[in-house]
């Protein structure tokens, strides 16, 4: 059985500044992984690689793009591997939706589908991590424009 984990946050900036800290290396490794390669187009690649300092322990998540609209939609496939050799969430798909509201901000749906149900929790507790991460991370670049 699957499971899904959705999470929804508002960010203090827009959605062009999102959309590319989702899928600009240089802003991914600011919020997010250790190390990122994204050919941000559909039907390119990604591999990012992470390291959890409270586990000593590495991962890497990698797929291909599924749909891609500036400023609106990023979709991809998701695959983990921890520590290099168990495998983590396999043939996933992270989908994430922006959303412009009136004050210029932008609201963040993050739908991760097709999660094997003894790794929901992990997901879960991860992406609640990494959302909260994007709006620190989006906040900052706006102050800064």
């Amino acid at each position: 059985m699957t499971n899904e984990v959705k999470k929804v946050v508002v960010v203090d900036a827009p959605p062009t500044v999102v959309f590319r800290a989702l899928t600009d290396e240089k802003e991914l490794v600011q919020w997010m992984p250790r190390e990122a390669k994204m050919d941000a187009r559909v039907g390119g690649r990604y591999e990012f690689k992470f390291y959890w300092e409270a586990r000593k322990q590495e991962s890497v998540a990698k797929g291909e793009i599924l749909e891609l609209v500036p400023g609106r939609k990023l979709s991809y496939t998701f695959s983990s591997m921890r520590g290099g050799s168990t495998p983590g969430t396999a043939n996933s798909v992270v989908t994430w939706t922006l959303d412009e509201l009136p004050s210029g901000k932008t609201m963040v749906t993050l739908v991760h589908s097709g999660i094997a149900e003894e790794l929901a929790g992990d997901k879960d507790m991860g992406w609640g991590y990494f959302t909260t991460q994007l709006a620190v991370h989006c906040a900052k670049i706006t102050v800064k424009l």
